[in-house]
């Protein structure tokens, strides 16, 4: 999986990708805008390319928007549709190009380079998908081991947490719910380096069952799937091939989204 930590903060590949096209927008058409004496408003087209690419996730998320409409402003959980962003971008660009003179040069410039920039930019971090879903059986809090390995025809959804992570404790109750209402994918929770009294504590205090709990006391899949940090929720399709990631706080939209990409249904 592709991820880059600088310093405390840890971003997927995804939004490291989005992070170098912007500044990479930002210099060049900084830079062009000021070789040719033009006055280019450079951070509110990258606030346009924002705000569109938000709208568009929640428009085709908007079922699940709907019955909590201020997850909308959730932006640190991720959830933006690049193809509307780049729309957004467009028309904007357009409206600024018409109205002032020296706008085409250093926009167009800024633009391809930062195409150039998020195409390229999960290439220059470590990518390392781990060895694969293991074949060794896991412990679970409630029921039988667990072989991840055997998928039987099933997609997979793992989430590795931890009680003392924030995110992990903010973003379990929800997907716990919508695990329990996905059909067609399978969801575990894969507790990293803890004791059972230590979940069973954090269990009772949010009053969660220990349904789909994994139990990894060494903490082995972190590494071994490739993942850097918590938490992280890894997609897997049915033939155990990790078809997407996601690092940090996850949105109820975004992974009721990537479950529905698995071949899954909420009902």
């Amino acid at each position: 999986m592709s991820a880059v930590q600088i310093g405390s903060l840890l971003f997927d590949g995804a939004r490291f990708a989005a992070i170098m096209a912007a500044l990479a927008f930002v210099i060049v058409a900084g830079l062009v805008a000021r070789w040719r004496g033009a006055d280019v408003p450079v951070f509110g087209l990258l606030i346009a390319w924002v705000v569109f690419a938000r709208i568009g996730f929640v428009v085709e998320n908007w079922a699940t928007f709907a019955a909590d409409p201020l997850d909308i402003f959730a932006l640190w959980q991720g959830g933006f549709s690049v193809r509307s962003g780049a729309i957004g971008f467009i028309g904007t660009a357009l409206i600024v190009a018409a109205r002032r003179s020296g706008m085409v040069a250093p926009i167009l410039s800024g633009a391809l380079v930062a195409a150039l920039a998020g195409s390229i930019a999960p290439f220059l971090i470590a990518s390392d998908g781990g060895s694969g879903l293991p074949d060794t059986p896991f412990l679970t809090y409630e029921g039988p081991p667990v072989v991840l390995s055997e998928r039987a025809g099933r997609p997979l959804a793992i989430n590795l947490w931890a009680t003392w992570c924030p995110p992990c404790r903010r973003e379990m109750p929800m997907m716990m719910e919508i695990a329990d209402r996905a059909e067609g994918v399978d969801v575990v929770f894969a507790n990293q380096a803890e004791t059972p009294p230590r979940i069973a504590g954090f269990l009772d205090d949010v009053d969660l069952p220990g349904e789909g709990i994994l139990l990894d006391p060494e903490g082995d899949l972190l590494g071994g799937l490739g993942a850097m940090g918590l938490p992280t929720t890894l997609f897997y399709d049915a033939d155990g091939r990790l078809v997407a990631a996601h690092t940090g706080e996850i949105s109820r939209a975004e992974f009721t989204s990537r479950l529905e990409n698995l071949g899954g249904e909420i009902r």
